[in-house]
C-alpha cells in the first residue's frame, strides 16, 4: 500500500513542472500583450467590418485574423494552464481574471467576422477559395453548411458575448477543486487521507480491498454532499445547449453538438449502439477474471480498477520514462523522437501531484511553441502509457501547427483521440515484442485493457451513453435533477457490466467525476479515436512503412473531415469494420489474459 501526501504547489520540484516562460517571459510581458491585443482587436474591427465581400479584402482579413488568433491563443494558455495546477495562487487567479476581460472584449468585437463569412454568397466563396485560399476549402465548406443555422448579426454578437463569460464548467471546477473536502478514512488500522487526486490516482487502484472500498465510501460520501450543486451546474449547461440548438433550428441537442464538432450522426449512433452489444461481453469476462484471481465473491464497481497481478509492480522514474518512450515510439521516426526529447528538455510536462492541481491528464498544444501536458506522476510504469497518450496529442498538433494555418489548426473531434490512443497501442506492442517473460506479458496486456481500453473505450463510452440519454430527456422536456442523473448513470452502468459486478452505493455519482460533460459530445470520441488508433498501430506493427502514411495524416489538421482523415490513414470508418476489428482485438486480449494466467498457475 503506497501512501502519498499532497504538498502545496510551492513545495514541488520546479524541474518537473511545465515552463510557462515558453509563452511569455514574465507576467508583465503577458499583461502588456493583453493590452496590445485589445488595440489590435479594435483596429481589426474598424478595418474589416462590413467589407468582406471584396475578395482581396477578405484575403487580407483572413491573414490578419489568423495572426491575431494565434496571439490570443497563446494568451489563453498562459492564463488558463496555471489555474489547472495552482488554483489557490492569487497571481495565477489575477492573470486568469485579466484574460477573461480580454476574452469578453474579443467576443464582443469579433463576432461579426464569422457572421459575415457565413453571409457571403456561395458562388463568391467558391471562386475566392479557388483563386486565393485553396488551403481553406474544407473550412469554407463548413461555413456554407452553417448558413441555415446562423442568426442575425446582433443575435450572434449577444451569444458570443454570453459564451465568453465564466461558464458552468468554471463553476464545476470551483466546486470540485475548491469546495469539496474529503474525510480521512480508516483501513488496516491506519488513517489515510482522501481527495479527488488521491482517490483517482491511488486508492481506487489499491490492491487492498479494505483500502479500496473504505476510500470509495469516503469519496462518494463527499460527492453526495455536493450532488445538488453539481447537478444544477450540469443541468444549466445542457439547458443552455438546448436553447442554442432550438434557436439555430436543430431537431435535437445531439445534432447541434455534432455539427459544432464536425461530427456525423450515423457514426455517432453506430458507436453508441455497437459498443453496448459487442464490447460489453468481453469486458464482463475481464472483470470476472479479476474477481477470480483476487478471490472477490462480491465484485463491485469500486474494485474494477485493480491490477490483475497485485504482486507485480514495475517502478518507473521520470527520466527512465523518456528512454522507454523513445524506444517504443521510435518506429514513428526521428522527428517523433526529437519531439519526445524536446518535451523533457524544455519542460512541456507538469508531473507532480500537489494541492490545487486538477485530476486526470491532458495536452494543450500552442503551435510552434509546446504541447503542455498535465499528469499526476505516480512512479509506476503504467504512467508511461498516459504520457505516450498525451505526447500523441502533442505531436499531432505541433505537426498541424507547422503545416497548417490557424484556421486549420484544430481537427474534427471524432478524430482527435486517434493519435493519442494509437501511441498507447504502439507502446504495448513494443513491450510485448521485446520481452518474452509470461508474467510481464500478462502485465502489459492487463494494463492495455485496464488503462488503454477500459479508460478510453469503457469509462468514456459509458459517459457517452449517459450523455446520449440525458440529452434525449432534455429534448423530450423531461424533468432533470440530481436523482434523475444518478438513476440514469446507474442504469447505464448496470446494463453494460451485467452480472460481472455490483454497482456499489454511491457509484451512480460517477457522473460528477468528469469534466467532459461540459465539452459537448467529447466522451464518445475516445472510443472513436481508439477504433482508428488500434487499426493504425497494428498496421504499423506489421509494416513500419505505414508510419509515414500516418505522419502525413497528422499534418492535415482540420483541412479534411474525420472520414477523409481516417481513409487517408488506411482506416475507413464509413463502415463498421474498424469498430468491429477493435472490439475483436479487445476480445483477443482478454483470451490471452486467461491463457497466460492459467499457464502461470501451472
Amino acid at each position: 500500500m503506497t501512501e502519498i501526501k499532497l504538498v502545496p504547489r510551492k513545495d514541488v520540484e520546479e524541474k518537473y513542472t511545465w515552463d510557462m516562460t515558453l509563452l511569455y517571459k514574465t507576467d508583465k510581458d503577458f499583461r502588456n500583450t493583453l493590452e496590445n491585443i485589445k488595440i489590435d482587436i479594435k483596429n481589426f474591427k474598424e478595418k474589416y467590418e462590413g467589407k468582406l465581400s471584396n475578395a482581396e479584402t477578405l484575403d487580407c482579413a483572413l491573414c490578419d485574423y489568423e495572426k491575431l488568433y494565434e496571439e490570443f491563443y497563446k494568451l489563453s494558455h498562459y492564463a488558463k494552464l496555471p489555474m489547472t495546477v495552482d488554483r489557490f495562487n492569487d497571481n495565477v487567479v489575477t492573470n486568469a481574471t485579466l484574460f477573461e476581460e480580454v476574452s469578453t472584449f474579443w467576443a464582443g468585437n469579433l463576432s461579426f467576422f464569422n457572421t459575415e463569412l457565413i453571409s457571403l454568397a456561395e458562388d463568391f466563396i467558391n471562386n475566392f477559395v479557388k483563386k486565393y485560399r485553396p488551403d481553406l476549402k474544407y473550412f469554407f465548406e463548413k461555413i456554407v453548411r452553417e448558413k441555415k443555422h446562423i442568426l442575425s448579426k446582433e443575435a450572434e454578437q449577444v451569444i458570443s458575448n454570453y459564451e465568453s463569460l465564466p461558464n458552468f464548467y468554471h463553476l464545476y471546477e470551483v466546486t470540485k477543486h475548491e469546495d469539496m473536502q474529503f474525510d480521512n478514512f480508516e483501513a488496516n488500522g491506519k488513517t489515510l487521507e482522501n481527495s479527488f487526486v488521491l482517490y483517482e490516482n491511488l486508492h481506487e487502484m489499491d490492491n487492498d480491498t479494505e483500502v479500496r472500498r473504505n476510500a470509495a465510501k469516503s469519496f462518494y460520501k463527499t460527492l453526495n454532499t455536493y450532488k445538488n450543486t453539481s447537478a444544477n451546474e450540469y443541468i444549466s449547461q445542457i439547458k443552455k445547449e438546448k436553447m442554442l440548438a432550438t434557436m439555430r433550428g436543430y431537431d435535437s441537442v445531439i445534432d447541434y453538438l455534432l455539427a459544432s464538432q464536425d461530427g456525423n450522426r450515423e457514426l455517432y449512433d453506430r458507436q453508441i449502439r455497437t459498443l453496448m452489444s459487442d464490447l460489453a461481453p468481453h469486458i464482463r469476462r475481464y472483470i470476472k477474471l479479476l474477481a477470480r484471481e483476487h478471490n472477490i465473491n462480491d465484485m463491485q464497481f469500486a474494485d474494477c480498477k485493480i491490477n490483475l497481478d497485485p504482486d507485480f509492480e514495475v517502478d518507473m522514474t521520470i527520466n527512465e520514462s523518456r528512454d522507454y518512450l523513445k524506444k517504443a515510439l521510435g518506429v514513428l521516426g526521428a522527428d517523433y523522437v526529437k519531439m519526445i526529447d524536446e518535451s523533457y528538455d524544455k519542460r512541456w510536462t507538469d508531473f507532480p501531484q500537489n494541492i490545487g492541481k486538477s485530476t486526470g491528464g491532458f495536452c494543450a498544444t500552442v503551435p510552434n511553441i509546446a504541447g503542455f501536458i498535465l499528469l499526476s506522476w505516480t512512479g509506476k510504469m503504467n504512467e508511461v502509457f498516459v504520457l505516450a497518450h498525451e505526447l500523441g496529442h502533442a505531436y499531432h498538433f505541433m505537426s498541424t501547427g507547422k503545416h497548417q494555418t490557424m484556421l486549420n489548426f484544430d481537427c474534427p473531434l471524432y478524430f482527435v483521440e486517434a493519435p493519442s490512443t494509437c501511441n498507447e497501442v504502439i507502446v504495448s506492442n513494443y513491450l510485448l515484442r521485446t520481452n518474452t517473460d509470461a508474467r510481464f506479458k500478462r502485465w502489459v496486456i492487463s494494463n492495455m485493457i485496464s488503462r488503454t481500453y477500459f479508460h478510453n473505450m469503457v469509462t468514456h463510452y459509458l459517459e457517452a451513453v449517459y450523455q446520449d440519454r440525458i440529452y434525449k430527456k432534455i429534448d423530450n422536456n423531461e424533468m432533470l435533477n440530481a436523482d434523475v442523473l444518478s438513476t440514469t448513470k446507474r442504469e447505464v452502468m448496470e446494463e453494460f457490466f451485467g452480472d460481472s459486478l455490483v454497482i456499489n452505493e454511491g457509484a451512480e455519482l460517477t457522473w460528477m467525476r468528469q469534466p467532459h460533460y461540459y465539452m459537448g459530445l467529447y466522451p464518445y470520441t475516445y472510443s472513436a479515436g481508439l477504433t482508428i488508433g488500434t487499426a493504425i498501430a497494428n498496421k504499423i506493427d506489421k509494416d513500419k512503412n505505414h508510419a509515414n502514411i500516418w505522419l502525413n495524416v497528422l499534418k492535415q489538421g482540420s483541412s479534411m473531415s474525420a472520414l477523409d482523415l481516417s481513409k487517408l490513414a488506411g482506416c475507413d470508418v464509413s463502415t463498421d469494420e474498424p469498430l468491429k476489428e477493435a472490439i475483436g482485438y479487445v476480445g483477443h486480449l482478454v483470451d490471452e489474459l486467461y491463457t497466460l494466467t492459467d499457464e502461470l498457475k501451472k
